[in-house]
C-alpha cells in the first residue's frame, strides 16, 4: 500500500463513471493518488477497482508509464522501508506489515488477511506467468 500511486477502473465500467480523474487519499501516508480509467482492469474480478503499485508489479508498471504516474520505491535492498514508507520508515518488510495490518484494525479500515485469489495470466503455450 506504501507504493500505490493510483487506483484504476475500467473506462466502460459505469459504477465509475462519475469518480475518473478525482482522487482519494492513500491511508497510512495521507497521501492524495488519483483515480484513473485503463482497459486493463476487468469489470468483473473483484470490486472492478484496483490499487497501482508499479514498482511491484509488472502490469501496474506498464499501467504508470501509460498515464504518466510516479513510481515509488519504498524499500531499500535490505528490505528495510525507506523515506517513502512514512511512519513505516526504518521497519523491515516484516514488521511493517505487522503494523500496517494493525494500524488499519485501528483505523476501521476492512482489512482482510491469509490467502488471497489473484489473477495471474499465463502464456498458453509455455505455461510461464507474466
Amino acid at each position: 500500500m506504501l507504493g500505490d500511486t493510483a487506483v484504476a477502473v475500467n473506462p466502460d465500467d459505469e459504477r465509475y463513471a462519475g469518480i475518473i480523474g478525482k482522487s482519494v487519499i492513500l491511508p497510512l501516508v495521507n497521501k492524495r493518488i488519483p483515480i484513473i480509467a485503463d482497459d486493463y482492469v476487468s469489470r468483473e474480478f473483484g470490486t472492478g477497482a484496483v490499487k497501482i503499485t508499479p514498482s511491484a508489479d509488472p502490469n501496474d508498471f506498464a499501467m504508470a508509464q501509460r498515464h504518466d504516474l510516479d513510481i515509488v520505491t519504498i524499500m531499500d535492498d535490505n528490505a528495510i522501508i525507506n523515506e517513502n514508507g512514512g511512519a513505516y520508515q526504518g521497519q523491515d518488510c516484516y514488521t511493517c506489515r505487522e503494523n500496517i495490518v494493525e494500524d488499519l484494525k485501528k483505523t476501521i479500515l476492512a482489512v482482510v488477511t491469509g490467502v488471497r485469489l489473484l489473477w495471474n495470466p499465463r502464456c498458453p503455450s509455455s505455461g510461464l506467468s507474466r
